[in-house]
C-alpha cells in the first residue's frame, strides 16, 4: 500500500519547482514592449529581431557591456550564459527541425552569397538560390565547359544536396566537377551554422567553465536568436512542458531578464 506521506512529498516536490515556462514569457513582454517602441516601422517580431541583432541600440550594447564587464553583474550574467549552455546541450529543444545549442546554430541569413559563379580547370560553376521571406523557393546550378557545351542544367523549387546529387547530369559529370559543384553549392547557402564554442583558450571569452568565440558581436546575435526561438516554440505549444525543458528556460529567463532590466 503506498504511503500517504510519499505520496504528499511527491506533490509537494512539484509543487515546489518553479515555473520558468511563464518568467521567461514574462520578460518577455518588456522587451516585446521595448522593441515595438523603439522600432515602430518594423511589422513583425522577426523584422525587430533581426534589427536588434544588425545595429546598435540599447539591448545590444547591455548584453556586450554584461559580457565583457568586470563586477559582480556581469560574473552572474556570464553564468547565465554557462548554464543556458549546459541545459541545451543536455536537453533536445528543436525549432522548424533546427536544435537550439551553442555548438551549431544558425543565427542569421546571408543573402551575400546566394550567387556563386566561378571557373575551374576551363569549367564555370553558377549556383544562384531564390530568396522568398525567410526560405529557399529556387535553385538553379550549371556547369559549363570551355566549348559553351551545358554539362548540367539544374533546377530545383528547393535547396537540397540530395536532390542535386540524384540528379542524371549532376552524376555524368566527373569526380572533380562534383566536388566542385558542392563546394559552390554549399557556399550559396544562406542558413550556415555557426560554433558559439572555441576550442582556444588563448583566444576565448570565458563563461562560467566553457570558452566560447572571442567574437561578442557574434555571441550576442546567436544567443538572441536562440532566445527568440525559445520564444518561439513555447508560445506556438511546441515546447514539452516537462522537467528537464523547464530547467532550459530558468537559464533563458535570467539572460533575458539581465538585458530586459537595463532597457
Amino acid at each position: 500500500m503506498p504511503s500517504t506521506y510519499t505520496e504528499n512529498a511527491d506533490k509537494w516536490k512539484s509543487l515546489a519547482d518553479i515555473d520558468y515556462f511563464t518568467h521567461f514569457v514574462k520578460a518577455w513582454i518588456p522587451f516585446n514592449a521595448w522593441y515595438k517602441t523603439y522600432f515602430p516601422a518594423l511589422r513583425t517580431d522577426r523584422e525587430a529581431i533581426n534589427e536588434i541583432k544588425s545595429n546598435a541600440n540599447a539591448a545590444r550594447n547591455r548584453f556586450l557591456s554584461l559580457l565583457n564587464g568586470v563586477n559582480e553583474e556581469s560574473e552572474q550574467f556570464r553564468s547565465n550564459l554557462a548554464h543556458l549552455h549546459y541545459c541545451l546541450n543536455n536537453t533536445v529543444v528543436e525549432n522548424n527541425e533546427q536544435r537550439i545549442y551553442f555548438e551549431s546554430f544558425v543565427i542569421e541569413m546571408d543573402r551575400n552569397c546566394i550567387t556563386q559563379n566561378d571557373a575551374y580547370n576551363g569549367i564555370n560553376y553558377y549556383v544562384q538560390l531564390t530568396l522568398t521571406g525567410a526560405g529557399i523557393t529556387r535553385t538553379v546550378a550549371t556547369v559549363v565547359n570551355s566549348t559553351r557545351r551545358n554539362l548540367l542544367n539544374y533546377n530545383h523549387t528547393e535547396y537540397d544536396l540530395q536532390h542535386l546529387r540524384a540528379d542524371r547530369e549532376f552524376g555524368r559529370l566527373s569526380r572533380i566537377q562534383r566536388q566542385f559543384l558542392e563546394q559552390k553549392f554549399n557556399d550559396a547557402n544562406p542558413f550556415k551554422p555557426i560554433n558559439l564554442l572555441s576550442a582556444d583558450p588563448n583566444n576565448c571569452i570565458r563563461v562560467g567553465q566553457y570558452n566560447l568565440i572571442n567574437d561578442p558581436a557574434t555571441i550576442f546575435k546567436g544567443i538572441l536568436e536562440m532566445l527568440y526561438n525559445l520564444r518561439n516554440v513555447l508560445f506556438h505549444g511546441q515546447i514539452i512542458p516537462n522537467r528537464d525543458t523547464n530547467m532550459v528556460y530558468e537559464p533563458a529567463y535570467k539572460v533575458l531578464k539581465m538585458i530586459v532590466e537595463g532597457l
